[in-house]
């Protein structure tokens, strides 16, 4: 290898070194800082290791993890991300392809496992619960094996000294026969239950084992024989029995807590994990209209149904913020579901959830939302959901820092959500971090291609830096996707911006036809000609949008900062910058 192939090869190296979290830095950039075409840095990597440059550079963040590993008292996901991995799914399948060794072996053999909870290194005992296999004849019974799934996790999720993996990030691994080592690290746990559901007609069988991940042992099994009406009976008992086996604490001091129930009839709880069913796909409205319409089965017959309530007010508030519903319809739904769960429970986290949503993305009353959720923190301190909440709180406060710690949370307990890892990019914009902003949207894309809230994450970020052909290649994924005012006034902002105001005017008519049916909000209609220079247009659709309390506007002086920086120093601008101090 000549001086010249070397010094090169020592820049990449220090680069790489710099920015191993940092998955939007492209091969592209990385030639260029070195000053090498794409063949010539490849015939340089070849020489010195005999790998490809992707695969170089792979190499080097597997051995930044095995020193942090060894050296750090960091989770493995935290690990995973980082050192610039997309998922701890793929993290885990590298480095044992990589070593021959997971890295929960790794770290037991140089003797440094520790488990961490807000900085402090604390013992406690880690379980997932992986999708209960339904092995009916009915496939429309899978509703019921998830939801056995998720009320036992939500179940072990009030246990203190006990972390639970959330319910995302364990659905990931449906119909995933992966070695339960492989499972285990990248869900960071040390026992895995699984299980299995038959139902026919009023009769259960349900089987369940506990499985400790280090060497595959079987700690416990169990099978289940009753009646659909001892539904409950058959979840505690579950529960317990984990609960005694993995000594967590002693059954008198906790059994309250983890075996709280909200109704007693099998019925209507059966209508209830069919709403949970829809609700968690996150997909589109009629998702969660059918998720409406069985919580309100449910309800019809256990009147009093508290968490059924606080599903409905969430379904509502989604429909509204993903431009599904406007917020006439919406919102006075939203306000009596969320009204209903809090006077049934006043004791139950999702209650308060669903009231410091509303209090924060409509009501715009930032005390009220910061009370919330921190009694929703006090009554379920286990939740992915709750901390990515939190953490869009304190994005819209301003306080970065302590947005970007509930984050981390929140995708340390659930890696695999897309919501969460879709909020995630939204706390690092809002923070001005817009590489890394581009980098969790590529995580999510990896994730699932098929969202289009990693695309739009991408481009609109990409056009902050911009990197406009980028941006409007992933827009346009993102708006086939999901063809809607967000993604429109997506691409008419980037037209409006380079100068197309063409294509820019012709987005304005699209959506001008689309609000009719409710999916463009007036706020879209206000970004487009702010970003074609028609301030004074823009602004009679910004006043609309403040007075209807259009959630885009909590955002709007990141909006102004990224997009219309010379809109600051307008008189105007004022009006559209909330007091969010509490």
């Amino acid at each position: 290898m000549t001086y010249f192939d070397s010094n090169a090869f020592d820049k990449l190296d220090a680069l790489l070194e710099e920015n191993l979290d940092n998955l939007a830095l492209p091969l592209d950039v990385l030639c260029r800082k070195i000053g090498l075409s794409r063949s010539q840095l490849h015939r340089v990597v070849k020489a010195k290791t005999q790998l490809s440059v992707t695969l170089f550079i792979r190499k080097k963040r597997l051995e930044k993890a095995k020193t942090l590993l060894a050296e750090a008292s960091l989770r493995i996901s935290e690990i995973a991300y980082l050192v610039g991995f997309g998922s701890p799914q793929n993290f885990s399948k590298y480095f044992f392809s990589a070593f021959q060794i997971t890295p929960t072996d790794f770290r037991n053999q140089v003797g440094t496992r520790k488990s961490t909870t807000s900085g402090t290194s604390i013992e406690k005992v880690s379980i997932a619960v992986l999708p209960f296999v339904n092995i009916s004849n009915d496939s429309e019974q899978e509703y019921f094996s998830d939801g056995i799934t998720e009320e036992i996790i939500n179940v072990l999720s009030h246990v203190p000294k006990l972390n639970v993996a959330g319910r995302t990030s364990c659905f990931k691994f449906k119909g995933n026969h992966q070695d339960i080592r492989i499972i285990g690290d990248q869900l960071n746990v040390a026992y895995i239950l699984e299980g299995s559901v038959r139902k026919s007609g009023e009769r259960l069988r349900i089987t369940a084992q506990l499985v400790e991940v280090k060497d595959g042992f079987h700690v416990w099994s169990d099978n289940f024989d009753q009646s659909i009406r001892n539904i409950f009976e058959i979840q505690d008992e579950i529960a317990l029995a984990i609960l005694k086996v993995v000594k967590v604490q002693l059954l008198g001091n906790i059994q309250e807590t983890a075996l709280k129930r909200y109704t007693d009839n099998p019925t209507a709880y059966q209508h209830y994990l069919h709403g949970r069913f829809y609700h968690n796909k996150f997909a589109g409205p009629d998702q969660y209209y059918k998720a409406i319409e069985y919580y309100q089965a449910a309800i019809e017959l256990e009147p009093e149904y508290a968490i059924a309530y606080a599903g409905i007010a969430s379904c509502y508030l989604n429909l509204w913020f993903y431009r599904h519903l406007p917020s006439g319809q919406a919102l006075p739904l939203m306000k009596q579901a969320t009204g209903q769960a809090l006077r049934l429970d006043g004791e139950m986290a999702e209650s308060y959830l669903a009231l410091a949503r509303m209090e924060l993305l409509y009501n715009w009353d930032f005390n009220r939302a910061a009370l919330a959720f921190r009694k929703a923190l006090e009554l379920n301190w286990n939740t992915a959901e709750l901390y990515c909440q939190y953490a869009l709180f304190w994005s819209i406060q301003g306080n970065y820092k302590l947005a970007e710690e509930q984050i981390f949370q929140a995708l340390v307990l659930e890696p695999f959500s897309l919501i969460n890892n879709f909020y995630a990019s939204y706390v690092y914009w809002a923070a001005g971090n817009f590489e890394k902003a581009v980098a969790q949207g590529r995580r999510l894309v990896a994730l699932e291609p098929a969202f289009w809230g990693g695309h739009s994450i991408v481009g609109l970020n990409l056009i902050t830096l911009k990197k406009y052909e980028e941006a409007l290649e992933e827009l346009e994924i993102a708006l086939r996707l999901n063809y809607s005012g967000l993604t429109l006034s997506a691409c008419g902002v980037l037209y409006g911006l380079t100068g197309a105001h063409e294509k820019a005017i012709a987005i304005l008519e699209e959506m001008k036809a689309k609000k009719d049916v409710n999916a463009v909000i007036t706020y879209d209609m206000g970004i487009v000609p702010a970003c074609m220079g028609d301030l004074d247009t823009a602004c009679t659709y910004f006043d609309i949008a403040m007075e209807m309390h259009e959630a885009p506007m909590l955002f709007f002086k990141y909006i102004a900062r990224d997009w219309l920086p010379d809109f600051e120093n307008d008189p105007r601008y004022s009006r559209y910058i909330l007091d969010v101090a509490n």
